[in-house]
């Protein structure tokens, strides 16, 4: 029978449990799982429930089902549209990073051809590349992104994808933008000297956008290096090792321009007039550096004007008795004291700050007179430089252009001006140079092919700068323009450098080529390198006793070489064979470098073949890193190619 409110009427009295509340009474306060109130009853608390009592539970026991099932698919329902958001956003970030590579590639080329830029088609690139990083970097930056960027296995991956987006937005807003500047600012025409005067004005509004660029560039390199590649995919591994290099790139063309930007106002007197040693060497008879230091100049630098104020030669400075200075015993060992008594063997090392630092100080005890720096340059260097400008009349019925500069300095002025005829051959040599120089300080040549020929002789180790301001120094000494073996131990060096024996100018003739190939590891985790020297060596018969000196051996037309070997920092020697047959090494240390030396005598018409067998020392990176080594060589006038074998990183044996 039912009650007004359609219950029916009077219920069973209820069993009290044991706690005394009613199990089908649900208290507000109880309604978590296991409680009376979901129904669930211990039968040892309750042994009296018996059927009645679990029926009236079922009811609770399948709503607490439902509702888990509920949870269960929302939970999983959000864990699908979580995870399909991350890999679209994922799909987003790398379609545009994709675009935004191509991008950069188009600036590249732009950019590689200053000359020939084009400034509104340059500003578009880079708003299309802009857009594209910045939606990479949108997609990368999102929240659920960013917590599933914690997950295992996957997080390393979605977090490497965020760092390389991240530093593509980074470039295309910091980085390019100021060497777009650079180029729309300045351009070779601005660089070039103009009547004897290089214009420091651009140079100077530029400097700030290149130390920004360089800054912001050795920040990406620095987040590139800090994504660890071992926990991701190959694919995202490859992107970071890509764009790791496009950055390496990207520093060996900014570092240096942000260098020159920094240096160049002050070392041409922007601040106060400065004075320099220009030095010409003379790659006849080779020297480690290049050649022995001939006819050299006194140039002083005012706000940009370049003048010549006097001329002279290494011979006019004489020798000294004692030495200008006490050489460290492991230099007179290598080189003998030679170097610091005269001038023209101060580069038989092939540190060139030391050899400049021999230099000034004979010049400052010679003639009383103190300047800022030494310049060297070759002939072949030169030859660069006058790519760009008319032919020259140095007198005697002799013009000199590109092609003929280097055989007119270095072969036919010995043959129109016999032995003793000798001062007025210096005479004609530091004509013919100062001429040279003055043409392409005037500015009528091509400004495009100066700059770049002078790139190319720089490069080469053509040109090398020593600075006695000591800010200025630290500075070079980050460039090739040092003339230095680097001291970084990441990557390794070989020396390869040749020292005339001959005392004569018959180097003119010898045309050498370098290879290095990989050898096999050793227990210590050092690898084997063989270090080919190939060396040719022609001279014709009628050669004046000048140039073939005054040795019977060079009489005869003999050349006598001494052929250094510097092994890498860390590194060895073990030993040398010429044309397959072990020879002796003299070995001794420079600069932290195992140093072996061979003396190579030739006669006309000889080939011949030195191996140098250098150690690499064992290095980090782990196994199946690639390492090749950077090849220093003596620039020459007939240096063909040389080539260095990449080979995998040895690893030391246990035990």
């Amino acid at each position: 029978m039912a009650d007004e409110d359609g219950r029916h009427g009077p219920a069973e009295p209820t069993q009290p449990t044991a706690t005394g509340v009613d199990p089908c009474v649900v208290d507000d306060n109880q309604g978590s799982p296991g409680s009376a109130a979901w129904g669930v009853v211990d039968a040892a608390e309750a042994p009296q429930a018996g059927e009645a009592g679990r029926a009236r539970q079922r009811p609770w026991r399948k709503r607490g089902g439902r509702v888990l099932g509920w949870v269960m698919l929302v939970t999983g329902a959000i864990l699908l549209v979580g995870t399909a958001w991350v890999g679209w956003q994922t799909y987003q970030a790398y379609r545009h990073l994709a675009q935004a590579s191509a991008q950069v590639t188009v600036l590249q080329g732009r950019l590689t051809n200053l000359a020939a830029e084009d400034s509104a088609a340059t500003d578009r690139t880079l708003e299309r590349l802009q857009a594209e990083s910045a939606a990479a970097r949108s997609a990368v930056e999102d929240p659920i992104y960013g917590v599933a960027s914690s997950i295992p296995l996957l997080g390393p991956n979605l977090a490497a994808m965020r760092e390389i987006a991240v530093t593509v937005d980074s470039l295309a807003t910091d980085v390019l933008p100021s060497l777009i500047d650079v180029a729309h600012t300045l351009r070779p025409a601005e660089l070039a000297p103009r009547d004897g005067t290089i214009d420091l004005t651009p140079i100077e509004e530029i400097s700030p956008l290149l130390q920004n660029a360089q800054g912001a560039v050795g920040q990406a390199r620095g987040r590139m290096e800090s994504i660890d590649t071992s926990d991701v995919i190959q694919s995202v591994g490859d992107t970071v090792v890509t764009l790791s290099g496009k950055l390496d790139q990207a520093a060996e063309i900014i570092d240096p321009a942000a260098r020159i930007a920094r240096l160049l106002p002050p070392m041409l007197g922007a601040q106060s007039q400065r004075t320099y040693l220009v030095v010409f060497q003379n790659l006849a008879e080779p020297r480690a550096t290049g050649g022995m230091f001939g006819s050299f100049a006194v140039v002083q630098a005012n706000h940009g004007k370049i003048t010549v104020v006097d001329q002279g030669t290494a011979r006019s400075l004489l020798n000294f008795d004692p030495p200008v200075v006490e050489l460290p015993e492991n230099e007179r060992l290598i080189y003998s004291d030679l170097m610091a008594r005269y001038p023209a063997d101060v580069n038989f090392t092939p540190d060139f700050p030391t050899a400049a630092r021999l230099f000034l100080e004979m010049y400052r005890l010679r003639t009383g007179g103190t300047v800022d720096g030494l310049v060297a340059v070759d002939p072949v260097a030169l030859s660069y430089l006058l790519k760009g400008v008319e032919p020259i009349d140095v007198g005697d019925g002799v013009a000199i252009t590109a092609d003929n500069a280097v055989d007119v300095l270095l072969s036919n002025a010995y043959a129109v001006f016999d032995e003793a005829d000798q001062s007025r051959r210096d005479a004609f040599l530091a004509n013919a140079t100062a001429l040279a120089f003055a043409e392409v300080m005037s500015g009528n040549g091509d400004a495009g092919v100066i700059l770049d020929g002078l790139r190319r002789a720089g490069g080469e180790r053509r040109v090398l700068i020593y600075s006695n301001h000591a800010d200025e120094q630290d500075e070079i000494g980050r460039t090739t323009l040092a003339g230095t073996l680097a001291l970084d131990t990441g990557t390794p060096s070989i020396g390869v450098f040749l020292n005339d024996a001959t005392a004569a100018k018959l180097g003119y003739y010898l045309r050498t080529e370098t290879h290095v190939t990989s050898g096999v590891c050793r227990a210590d985790g050092s690898r084997e390198m063989d270090v080919r020297v190939l060396m040719h060596y022609d001279p014709p018969a009628d050669l004046p006793e000048y140039v073939t000196g005054a040795s019977e051996f060079g009489k005869a037309h003999g050349l006598r070489t001494n052929v250094l070997v510097f092994s890498p920092l860390g590194g060895g020697l073990n030993g040398a064979t010429r044309d397959g047959v072990v020879v002796g090494v003299g070995v001794g240390e420079d600069h932290s470098r195992a140093v072996g030396t061979v003396t190579v005598e030739m006669a006309a018409g000889d080939s011949t073949e030195l191996v140098f067998t250098v150690l690499v020392p064992a290095g980090s990176g782990g196994a199946g890193a690639v390492i090749t080594p950077e090849l220093v060589l003596t620039p020459g006038v007939g240096q063909g190619v040389s080539s260095v074998e990449p080979s995998e990183l040895c690893l030391a044996t246990p035990g």
